[in-house]
């Protein structure tokens, strides 16, 4: 879609908003409204600032991450006590968080009261609707942060970002124009999403079926005599995990190094992402002399196997796919198939399956977070086939993976360019690159 320029432009002396359409005033946002943060009853957890039936929402961090352009709901209501301990808004305001999701702006759909972690705008001069893209560019936020660190924002950075102001007419043409573009790109994006899903799903039911049913369909089958694995070929033996590995089940430390700026990469859970370790995603390197400490006790080898034992994403998996020396945290478990027993690839393999996870989940349910003992792990069954099927299967699964993996990653390129031309088109129209006063949508 071409959208033209403006025919006469004038510079704006800032450096994010570049040129300007000569028409346009350029304005700190305190000119336009005064900056006000919102407010807390203190103690937070004091049951009496609460009420299921209040007429005011009481809004969170993760209510603002959860919901998208405008605040429909959230989990808790205020009590009058509570109301008149924060800051109330009326449906239609606009607020911006400065503390988690820093930069977020949102607008109330219901009444609802904003903490000490938001910003509003009271006696807002100009469409909030117009504001609330210019923040969801991103743009004004350049250069406030230093580099390496946390955006930090306040009622004074807030206040002194300075905007491209065009009429109020122009300023509501502007917003119903993006309303009209985000809403067809969020739906290519939305539809990019469900089918990664679909394709997520099939491929861990195609892993599940290999490595619990085998490639046969005619071969023989038994029951296992454990409800999460069920029925499985009738010469695969079922065994503890601990009987395939050459070494017990070992964690990295359990004490906390002097983490430095170079030396031995140091990985924790973070680290294990998409089946392989993320050396980007390291906490940091230690010492030769902790490294060589830490060894005693474990030392990474290629073709182990590491599982995260404890935290949001416990049973994620990762293989070692590298000679490069590096050392493990204790949130990591490290398995060491045994050669004559297993494959790497068959026991990482079926430590993706759905059969595992689930044993997993069983595992931690009783507990208050996610959290599995390596004791547990290493007693968990599984139905184990003879040497050569495993690399029969093991291959099997890496073919139709990587079809699968292809088109996974083909969505998410989709999803980075369109959300690139979002933002990109958002910055253009507030910032009066384009002229979309005469678009027909």
């Amino acid at each position: 879609m071409k959208v033209p320029a403006y025919l006469k432009y004038k510079q704006s002396g800032v450096s994010w908003l570049g040129d300007v359409p000569q028409s346009w005033d350029v304005l700190s946002v305190k000119r336009l409204t005064p900056v006000q943060r919102g407010a807390s009853p203190r103690p937070i957890e004091d049951p009496r600032y609460f009420d299921d039936e209040g007429y005011y929402a009481w809004v969170r961090i993760a209510d603002v991450t959860r919901n998208h352009h405008y605040l429909m709901e959230t989990t808790q209501k205020l009590s009058d006590l509570g109301k008149s301990l924060s800051v109330p808004l009326e449906p239609g305001s606009l607020f911006l968080s400065i503390a988690g999701s820093v930069g977020k702006p949102m607008i109330t759909k219901i009444k609802a009261c904003i903490h000490d972690g938001f910003v509003y705008f009271p006696q807002l001069e100009i469409e909030p609707e117009f504001l609330y893209y210019i923040f969801e560019s991103g743009q004004p936020y350049l250069g406030l942060g230093k580099l390496g660190t946390q955006l930090n924002l306040n009622t004074d950075t807030v206040g002194d970002i300075k905007i491209g102001v065009p009429s109020l007419t122009e300023q509501k043409q502007i917003a119903d124009f993006l309303d009209w573009k985000t809403g067809q790109i969020d739906g290519l994006i939305a539809k990019k999403k469900q089918l990664i899903e679909k394709l997520k799903e099939k491929r861990l039911a195609l892993i599940t079926q290999a490595v619990t049913k085998g490639l046969n369909p005619d071969a023989p089958i038994r029951d296992s005599g454990i409800p999460w694995l069920g029925e499985v070929p009738e010469h695969w033996e079922i065994l503890p995990i601990k009987f395939s590995l050459s070494i017990p089940i070992t964690d990295g430390p359990h004490e906390t190094p002097e983490i430095l700026d170079e030396g031995i990469p140091f990985l924790s859970a973070e680290a294990v992402k998409n089946d392989c370790l993320d050396f980007n995603k390291k906490r940091g390197y230690i010492s030769q002399e902790d490294h060589d400490r830490f060894s005693m006790k474990y030392h990474p080898r290629r073709g182990d196997i590491y599982m995260v034992k404890s935290g949001a994403t416990t049973g994620n998996v990762a293989r070692v796919e590298t000679e490069e020396v590096f050392n493990i945290w204790s949130p990591l478990a490290a398995l060491r198939p045994m050669k004559e027993k297993a494959i790497t690839d068959f026991i990482f393999y079926f430590m993706k399956s759905k059969s595992f996870f689930y044993s997993v989940e069983l595992a931690w349910s009783y507990g208050t977070q996610q959290n599995i003992g390596m004791g547990v792990i290493e007693n968990l069954k599984m139905a184990l086939p003879p040497i050569d099927e495993q690399r029969e299967i093991s291959k099997h699964i890496k073919i139709e993976t990587l079809f699968i993996d292809k088109m996974i990653d083909a969505c998410s390129k989709t999803i980075d360019r369109l959300t690139e031309y979002r933002t990109a088109l958002i910055t253009a129209a507030t910032t009066g690159k384009i002229d979309v006063r005469k678009v027909i949508f």
